[in-house]
């Protein structure tokens, strides 16, 4: 597997889509996996759900509009 590919893969749904970093990263490393080397297009069909049309076939992609989660915040004496 190529890095350099995955880069691509990223840098094209940063690009192309509302999509934040950490799932385009994961998105990219998955669609690596199944050996594709380009995206051809990205089509927005519902809220969080994309279909993305690659050199290999098609794909559904189901995001998630969630913020990270903070559990606890605390003040410390410094």
């Amino acid at each position: 597997m190529s890095n350099k590919t995955q880069n691509s893969l990223f840098h094209y749904i940063i690009s192309n889509s509302d999509i934040d970093d950490i799932q385009s990263r994961f998105i990219s490393y998955k669609l690596e996996l199944g050996n594709v080397k380009t995206i051809k297009a990205i089509k927005k069909t519902e809220v969080d759900v994309y279909i993305f049309t690659t050199d290999v076939g098609g794909f559904t992609i189901k995001t998630v509009n969630l913020p990270i989660p903070i559990t606890r915040i605390s003040k410390i004496n410094v």
